[in-house]
């Protein structure tokens, strides 16, 4: 009976560890995807993108990380701002899209939803 206990609480343990790597590893993934395909993306894209980051954000928010992972995960977050800022800028700077109010929403709203996480002060 002891040993179905350790069991059950090591299985729960490690299925809480893969759950907090998964956020950590759906960041990674969503910033090799704006670097990769940023750059060709339209208003609509930004705005998924924004709601993506949003999502991963909230459930990175449900986890306790150390100081090691909370480093790389805002170095990835800090990947995922410069992205958004280079390509709406991008964007913009070409004329693209004549809806650079709308894009600017997008980018402040992401812009805040990383400033509390301290990337962009000190």
């Amino acid at each position: 009976m002891m040993s179905l206990a350790l069991s059950l609480l090591m299985v729960v343990a490690l299925n809480s560890c893969q759950t907090k790597q998964h956020a950590v590893n759906q960041l990674e993934s969503f910033s090799k995807e704006l670097r990769d395909n940023g750059p060709n993306y339209d208003v609509n894209d930004w705005k998924e993108a924004a709601n993506r980051f949003q999502k991963i954000r909230k459930n990175i928010d449900k986890h306790d990380y150390t100081a090691a992972e909370r480093k790389e995960i805002g170095e990835l977050e800090g990947k995922c701002a410069g992205y958004f800022v280079s390509g709406v800028k991008q964007k913009l700077t070409n004329g693209i899209l004549g809806i650079g109010g709308e894009l600017k929403g997008i980018l402040e709203g992401i812009l805040e939803s990383v400033s509390g996480l301290g990337i962009f002060t000190d």
